[in-house]
């Protein structure tokens, strides 16, 4: 599936490689079949990612790998840390495009936060991402690369991921989907579906895809806005998928599914934090099984909005609460660095 017979061994396709392929990469190339059973140990098990690490391999094999893979992981073109945890990697790719990546701790958990393209088409008007413009698509192994090297960076394994990064996951569905049979892979690092979310600002083919497929992967919306006029500014993909479309979508899915969904919804100061926006949400809602995260507006350079006062979220909340829809404030992490919500570019000067 990852890696095709006859082509060289590359070290991108060593660690994207299922068990089966690897077997036939190395066989390829000579070496003993079992091999590849102690490599990917050493790699989605161990997290040992320097061949000369992997002990029970021979000295004259370790050689031979290192000579096909002289890297197993590219480096890391920066690394921060916040002072509240959170790490966040740049990445230079080989075609010398930037993305971001990040690791947030909590007392029981670890999420990784991560991208799926380099840029982002959307172009949401309060999103940094989006004001980088679009570059490509992320292929499925550099999805999965970007979980190695946090797990290698912090090491820690996460517990678990969210497609909340660069991008809008759902226009690269085929690399996304892939990148997910990756990392719930019982021979891989054997996630659980569940513990996996994707983020999309309304992608209505995507999440009818999702829908489709085997496991429990979580979705979450984009929304901010629930109304078309206020969305079709915020989120230009509106005009595209207008909300009377999403609003079935979503009905759709909980309906086939029986789980909930998440609306996210980045409150503006005088933009759509006001009583009407509150009520249009309400409406919205009404007859979905929904979970309302309230999510801080985060400054980056050049941003031309401001977060919400809190006695305006605190009615939003109040409303929405009295609606009986279930709400939170999502806790804004990594700020500092700029790894927060809507704070991720991809650029030189982090």
């Amino acid at each position: 599936m990852y890696c095709q017979k006859g082509k060289k061994m590359t070290a991108k396709s060593l660690f994207a490689c299922g068990l089966s392929e690897l077997k036939k990469v190395l066989s390829e190339a000579g070496m003993p079949a079992f091999r590849a059973g102690q490599i990917h140990d050493w790699i989605f098990k161990k997290f040992v990612f320097s061949f000369d690490e992997m002990t029970n391999i021979s000295v004259a094999d370790r050689a031979r790998l290192k000579e096909a893979f002289p890297r197993i992981l590219p480096p890391v073109h920066r690394f921060l840390k916040d002072s509240d945890g959170t790490c966040k990697v740049v990445l230079k790719l080989a075609d010398e495009a930037l993305i971001e990546a990040v690791a947030i701790p909590d007392e029981d958990s670890m999420t990784f936060c991560l991208s799926t393209q380099v840029g982002c088409p959307v172009g949401c008007l309060f999103c940094r991402t989006g004001e980088s413009g679009f570059t490509r698509n992320l292929s499925a192994e550099e999805i999965l690369l970007q979980v190695m090297i946090l797990v290698k960076r912090t090491g820690v394994k996460p517990t678990n991921i969210v497609f909340m990064g660069m991008g809008e996951p759902f226009y690269n569905r085929r690399a996304l989907f892939d990148a997910i049979d990756m990392l719930t892979d019982p021979q891989g690092l054997a996630m659980a579906t569940r513990r996996i979310t994707i983020s999309t600002s309304g992608v209505i083919e995507g999440i009818m895809e999702l829908i489709e497929r085997p496991g429990e992967v979580n979705l979450a919306v984009s929304l901010h806005v629930a109304d078309d006029n206020g969305r079709n500014t915020l989120v230009p993909i509106n005009k595209r998928y207008p909300l009377t479309r999403l609003r079935d979508a979503i009905g759709t899915y909980c309906a086939r599914t029986g789980r909930r969904v998440t609306l996210e919804m980045v409150l503006l100061h005088n933009i759509n934090d006001q009583y009407n926006d509150a009520l249009n949400l309400v409406n919205f809602c009404e007859g979905l099984i929904v979970h309302v995260n309230i999510v801080r507006f985060n400054h980056f350079p050049g941003a031309k909005y401001q977060p919400a006062s809190a006695a305006n979220e605190k009615e939003y909340r109040r409303i929405l609460k009295k609606a009986g829809i279930a709400v939170t404030v999502r806790k804004s992490r990594g700020q500092e660095i700029l790894a927060a919500c809507g704070q991720l570019a991809g650029k030189e000067n982090v």
